[in-house]
């Protein structure tokens, strides 16, 4: 007959082939080892993440409260610590693979900071242990032996600890808690780099599904088209890292200011970016998405011209750049070959919207868009007159914008 650790086990498993999120699995391992009579006060929970980032990721259970809080340190944080002096760090070194402590002998107190703290506040008996995901992996340059992997404690403030068969039943259940662990981490992952260098808007289309050539929908947008000014003669004027350092500056002025007014920064081309804010009738309505892009067109030359003044005080050139904004039918999905997709947005619209930053310089007004966007933005602009746009029959009607 199947005891509590086998039936924690098997939900456990079942959670990893499920969608539940890590905290409500740590929150639901608790609260089942809980109501099997386990004398839980605490758990505690570190995984190292693979990611640009992000160095390791920290969960805490209390029994008082009922709640999960989870905590990220960064790569820089992670290697600032010069002595990683706790039970974690002693596993993921590889010195052991379980450590239990009796928090009433002094003997045991002292062997980490971490345990005089818990002794002080009512915790008799400690018990950690960890696994490592595949091999070690030296994931941080200041520890040789790192690993990436994922820990567990189980803490308890009964007068006489943790029994035998508590501790023999919550070994059992960090190999598969583990397992959840990893799933957690590696999902966490995809959904970072998808969102990386993807969007996150485009990244989710593909992880749930998306990714054969010519998946992809008609959607009707906001459409922003950006291109950094001079960017051929700052490639001859400036030294390679310089002018590296410049277009990334401009990208941090342009991209942030998009993707905090909810657009979706779909590629960066050469020194251009393309970016959509999509309409949905109840969350995202026309009016509002089209107030968006303006604002956060506004939003990019703001940072310009705070990024320009420090670049004055060290020499370097101004960042400067036209944006063109638009509202259209736009085909977003997977085009390429079979083995080489790019999931993005094409059609008209999306060329009409280049011609209008193009004509940026012509009209000498950084900020342009088409009557179909003014007509649908809730702030007024300039009238400029109709303009003939290359690759297009019809005059396109302009208007401009303040920078602020």
């Amino acid at each position: 007959m199947a005891d509590l650790f086998d039936n924690i086990i098997a939900c456990l498993l079942d959670r990893a082939l499920g969608d539940e999120s890590i905290e409500s699995t740590v929150s639901e391992l608790c609260t089942r080892l809980v109501d099997g009579g386990v004398p839980l006060a605490r758990v505690s929970v570190g995984r190292t993440v693979l990611h640009p980032v992000i160095g390791l990721m920290d969960m805490a259970w209390d029994r008082e409260t009922g709640k999960v809080e989870t905590n990220a340190l960064t790569r820089d944080v992670v290697r600032g610590m010069t002595e990683f002096n706790a039970p974690f760090g002693t596993m993921s070194r590889g010195e052991t693979d379980r450590i239990f402590a009796d928090l009433t002998d002094p003997a045991d107190v002292a062997r980490y900071p971490l345990f005089a703290d818990l002794a002080e506040q009512g915790i008799t008996a400690y018990f950690a242990a960890g696994r490592t995901y595949g091999h070690r992996q030296e994931l941080f340059d200041t520890y040789g032996k790192s690993f990436r992997g994922g820990s567990v404690s189980f803490a308890t403030k009964r007068f006489s600890g943790f029994s035998k068969t508590d501790i023999e039943g919550l070994e059992r259940l960090v190999a598969p808690f583990c397992i959840c662990l990893r799933i957690a981490d590696d999902r966490f992952v995809a959904n970072e780099l998808m969102g990386t260098y993807l969007g996150r808007i485009t990244g989710q289309q593909v992880l749930s599904g998306h990714i054969e050539r010519g998946d992809g929908q008609q959607i009707d947008c906001a459409i922003l088209y950006s291109d950094l000014r001079g960017s051929v003669d700052l490639s001859q004027e400036l030294d390679t890292q310089t002018y590296l350092d410049t277009v990334n500056a401009y990208f941090d002025c342009v991209a942030t200011a998009i993707t905090e007014h909810g657009g979706e920064v779909l590629k960066f081309i050469g020194d251009g970016v393309l970016a959509i804010f999509p309409f949905e009738d109840v969350k995202r309505p026309r009016p509002n998405m089209c107030a968006a892009a303006l604002a956060s067109a506004q939003e990019a030359f703001a940072r310009a011209d705070h990024a320009n003044k420090a670049r004055l005080n060290n020499g370097l050139p101004p960042i400067q750049f036209g944006i063109g904004l638009h509202v259209g039918t736009v085909i977003y999905g997977n085009v390429g070959t079979a083995r080489r997709l790019d999931f993005t947005a094409t059609g008209p619209a999306v060329g009409l919207a280049s011609r209008c930053e193009g004509m940026t310089r012509t009209l000498d007004t950084p900020l342009l868009a088409t009557g179909a966007f003014a007509d649908l933005c809730p702030t007024t602009g300039t009238e400029k007159g109709a303009h003939s746009m290359r690759g297009f029959n019809d005059p396109v009607e302009l208007v401009s914008y303040p920078l602020a």
